[in-house]
C-alpha cells in the first residue's frame, strides 16, 4: 500500500472504524504505516490545541493546565514508559475483539472506577479503594493469562458497533486527561482533550492495522515529543 493509499485507509478508519481479525505482519510496509500515522497524530494534535488557544483568546473558556513538581526522571518514567503501556492495554488492548481480551478490559474499567473514586474519597477510603483497583486490574491480568489462548472467539456484537466502540473508547481516554487541567470553568472548556480524541482514534487505527506493540511505541513517540516542546528541545 503506497503513501495515498495508506492515507486514504486511515481517512476511511477515521470516519467510520472498522474491525480487522489479525494486524499486519511486522516489517518494512509495517514500519512505514506506523510512521504515517503517527505523523498524521503529531501534525492534528498540535494543530487542533492551536486553534483551540486560538479561539482561547477571544474568549477564555480553557481550562489551566495543571503544573506538577516532579522530577525529570520521573516525569520521563511516567511519559515514555508507564503511561503508554498502561493506557494501550486498557482503551486499545482489547480492540482484537477476543473474548479474553474484553473480559480484561471489564477488568481493567472497574479498576479505573476504583481509582477515580479514591480521588474524590477521604484518606482512609482512597487508601482502601486504591488497593481495591489494584486487585481488581491483577485479577484481571490473572483471568486473562488463564484464558487467552482458550477464549479466543470475537463475538458478532463487537465487529457489528465496532465503530461506536472505537468512539467511545477513545472519548473516555480524551476525558481521563482532563484530569491534567483544573477544573472547568465553561461548559466549552471540554474541548481542551481534543487532541487526545483524535488521538485515540488514530492509536485504535495503530493497534488493529499495526498491533498492540505499535500502539505502544505510537502513544510513548508521541510523549516524547510533547516531553521535547515542554521542556524546550524543539
Amino acid at each position: 500500500m503506497g503513501l495515498r493509499e495508506r492515507m486514504a485507509d486511515i481517512a476511511r478508519f477515521v470516519r467510520r472504524p472498522t474491525f480487522a481479525a489479525q494486524p499486519m505482519a511486522w516489517g518494512r510496509a509495517a514500519a512505514v504505516a506506523l510512521a504515517v500515522v503517527f505523523a498524521l497524530d503529531a501534525a492534528l494534535g498540535p494543530l487542533a490545541m492551536a486553534l483551540l488557544e486560538a479561539l482561547d483568546s477571544a474568549a477564555p473558556f480553557l481550562p489551566e493546565q495543571v503544573v506538577e513538581d516532579i522530577a525529570f526522571a520521573e516525569d520521563l518514567f511516567l511519559s515514555l514508559l508507564l503511561a503508554p503501556l498502561l493506557e494501550e492495554l486498557l482503551f486499545r488492548g482489547w480492540l482484537g475483539g477476543r473474548v479474553a481480551a474484553l473480559r480484561f478490559a471489564l477488568y481493567g474499567m472497574a479498576a479505573l472506577g476504583l481509582f477515580t473514586a479514591s480521588l474524590f474519597a477521604g484518606p482512609q477510603v482512597a487508601t482502601v479503594l486504591g488497593l481495591a483497583g489494584a486487585g481488581v486490574g491483577l485479577a484481571g491480568l490473572v483471568h486473562w493469562s488463564l484464558t487467552r489462548h482458550r477464549d479466543t472467539r470475537v463475538p458478532p456484537w463487537f465487529t457489528c458497533h465496532f465503530g461506536w466502540i472505537v468512539w467511545g473508547s477513545s472519548l473516555v481516554f480524551s476525558l481521563i486527561h482532563l484530569g491534567n487541567y483544573e477544573a472547568l470553568t465553561h461548559p466549552l472548556g471540554v474541548l481542551v482533550v481534543l487532541p487526545q480524541t483524535i488521538g485515540g482514534v488514530l492509536l485504535a487505527y495503530t493497534r488493529t492495522r499495526i498491533g498492540l506493540g505499535a500502539a505502544i511505541a505510537h502513544h510513548a513517540a508521541y510523549n516524547a515529543l510533547a516531553l521535547a516542546l515542554d521542556y524546550g528541545w524543539w
